[in-house]
């Protein structure tokens, strides 16, 4: 399993004891509730037992969905940053080997043909560090090497041949092409991964928030003022810089604390 950020485990942890406070105390809480409403409304109220066990159990169930949701997100995420590695390094060896290339041929034509040939073969300035800006420059370099076509031989008797050169800086572009465009795509897909996760993340604030609320009000009106504490949204869970109070016990026993 994808290793998640610390900040979404908090989120998920935090979830958790709100998920497991709602269906560990759904049952007591939910018969001190509906024994108030009876009270205020008579035998014939709709707020019974079972609606408030119904309530308990929807909003339980949609903040577990929302934090599922939320934990799959960041766990596409992080698999998705993992694949940015080895396209990266593929990328980098191939601009590594065509700068490699480029500087040999620099020495080559200028070795050959001195050195205005190496400015009318576009190799006169240092060839860009990014792998993208090399390419351009490399293309450049092949597209020149094609228009002035050159067979010479050094007075030592080693010849160039530029037909030659063309083909091999070819070659080392198309290689560098295909990593620099695998490489784009990655982003690509580490942007929809990342709106993705951002999204989801913003779905699970709001379920969280409305559930962890709505489940404290409803300690509160039992009478259990510890439990409301315990499951009380604050800011820093929301953004997942605290894990939350610690899960919750067994069912309430003897009387209600007040809140």
């Amino acid at each position: 399993m994808t290793k998640l950020g610390e900040q979404v485990q908090n989120q998920l942890r935090v979830s958790d004891k709100v998920v497991a406070s709602a269906r560990t105390h759904a049952e007591p809480v939910s018969t001190i509730l509906a024994e108030q409403a009876q009270k205020v409304q008579g035998p014939l109220t709709k707020a019974t037992k079972s609606a408030y066990l119904a309530v308990f159990s929807a909003m339980g169930d949609g903040l577990a969905r929302a934090a599922t949701e939320l934990g799959k997100a960041e766990e596409d995420l992080a698999a998705e940053r993992a694949d940015d590695g080895p396209v990266r390094t593929s990328r980098d060896g191939a601009a590594t080997a065509l700068a490699a290339l480029l500087g040999l041929l620099r020495r080559t034509i200028e070795d050959h043909m001195g050195e205005k040939a190496v400015t009318t073969y576009g190799l006169s300035t240092e060839s860009p560090r990014v792998p993208a800006k090399l390419l351009q420059y490399a293309k450049t370099v092949a597209r020149l090497l094609g228009e002035h076509p050159a067979v010479v031989t050094s007075p030592l008797g080693s010849t160039f041949d530029t037909s030659a050169a063309l083909q091999s800086v070819v070659n080392q572009c198309n290689q560098l092409e295909a990593a620099v465009g695998d490489d784009d795509r990655e982003a690509r897909e580490l942007e929809t991964a990342f709106a993705a996760r951002d999204r989801a993340a913003a779905a699970w604030s709001d379920v969280y928030q409305g559930t962890a609320t709505a489940l404290e009000g409803l300690y509160r009106l039992a009478g259990y003022g510890d439990l409301a504490e315990k499951v009380r949204p604050t800011q820093r869970k929301m953004r997942g810089e605290e894990e939350g109070a610690e899960p919750p016990g067994t069912e309430p026993q003897g009387s209600p604390t007040g809140g």
